[in-house]
């Protein structure tokens, strides 16, 4: 009995170990499969070697003439726009419509939209743009809101990620790019580009009411902190005064009688102050529309040089070599067996 018992367990082995040895033998086959066809590869190259040179060289001059008469060479710049009434969305719809206008033969219409003479705007090749600060960073600050309104106080943790989110630095600015034949036009370009986001009716709009209710809250702090000056006066007369009067002390006793602490009136008095230096300095500093850095003229080409085009060309020229020997034995092949 014992012995008919362990016979299913040893046929499980014998079973297991030949399934093992035919995926050893599978993956040995597939090497050598590897290897043969590399072997017959490199066979048929030396075989062929004249045809070979001769593909290698036509590709090479093919790739030179490419390079110096219809490749045109074209030149990279970037500038970082701060903007706070952009968004990817806008901006990426804004930048499609101005490469499709680069598309257009005469240029005439990015050259109107952008404010440029033509012979400018038919050098500009595309633009291309990249946010800061990812959509996905902006989603996951939205979540990090929510759940600060949802838990309490004592989650600490979640607080701090909010915290350390909201002072992503940069998350209005973008970097946008363009590329052009001619790297002397980038600088009127850039004042092209400036002037476009600027004049936008969406941005200028917002811009305009934005200055105004700074402005009005200069002017209120200002006449606020111009009461405080008057009765800081006020209060530092009647203390004089006060102080007179008490009998050989220089010191003044408050009482509960008292109607303002002049504590309060000094710290109230330079908050102002601090809000109104705030407010110049947005008014000054224009942070919701500014040009973080702008186009450089670089006389280095973006485009392939020749040098990558003539390696480009080698290898493609190879390629093509055992294409045409292919197709020339498929042929040869297709012609015995019609034979036949």
């Amino acid at each position: 009995m014992e012995n008919q018992n362990q016979r299913p367990n040893n046929t499980d082995e014998i079973d297991l170990t030949q399934f093992f040895r035919w995926i050893g033998r599978g993956f040995s086959r597939l090497g050598d499969t590897i290897i043969y066809g590399i072997a017959s590869i490199r066979n048929q190259f030396f075989q062929n070697r004249l045809f070979f040179l001769g593909i290698i060289i036509l590709g090479l001059i093919l790739g030179a003439l490419y390079s110096e008469l219809l490749a045109k060479k074209y030149y990279k710049s970037t500038m970082v726009l701060s903007c706070a009434y952009l968004n990817t969305q806008i901006l990426k719809n804004t930048i499609a419509k101005l490469n499709l206008l680069c598309f257009e033969q005469e240029r005439e219409g990015l050259a109107e939209i952008l404010n440029l003479d033509v012979s400018i705007a038919k050098k500009i090749q595309k633009f291309e743009f990249r946010p800061f600060v990812s959509e996905d960073d902006v989603v996951e600050m939205a979540l990090l809101r929510e759940q600060l309104n949802n838990v309490v106080a004592d989650k600490k943790e979640i607080v701090e990620n909010v915290i350390e989110k909201l002072q992503i630095e940069n998350k209005d600015a973008y970097e946008i790019s363009v590329l052009v034949y001619d790297p002397g036009i980038v600088k009127p370009l850039e004042a092209a580009l400036i002037g476009y986001f600027k004049n936008n009716e969406y941005i200028k709009r917002r811009m305009e009411i934005n200055e105004i209710i700074l402005e009005k809250r200069e002017q209120k702090l200002q006449s606020e902190s111009r009461k405080l000056d008057s009765l800081k006066a006020v209060l530092f007369v009647n203390y004089q005064a006060l102080g007179q009067k008490s009998r050989g002390s220089n010191n003044v006793i408050l009482s509960d009688e008292s109607l303002t602490n002049p504590l309060e009136v000094f710290t109230r008095d330079l908050e102002l102050h601090e809000e109104i230096q705030n407010i110049e300095r947005q008014l000054y500093l224009r942070s919701d529309f500014e040009v973080v850095d702008g186009f450089t003229t670089f006389k280095e080409p973006e485009s392939a040089s020749l040098t990558k085009i003539l390696v480009i060309s080698f290898f493609l020229s190879i390629l093509m070599g055992y294409l045409i020997l292919g197709a020339w034995r498929f042929d040869h092949m297709l012609a015995t067996y019609h034979r036949d």
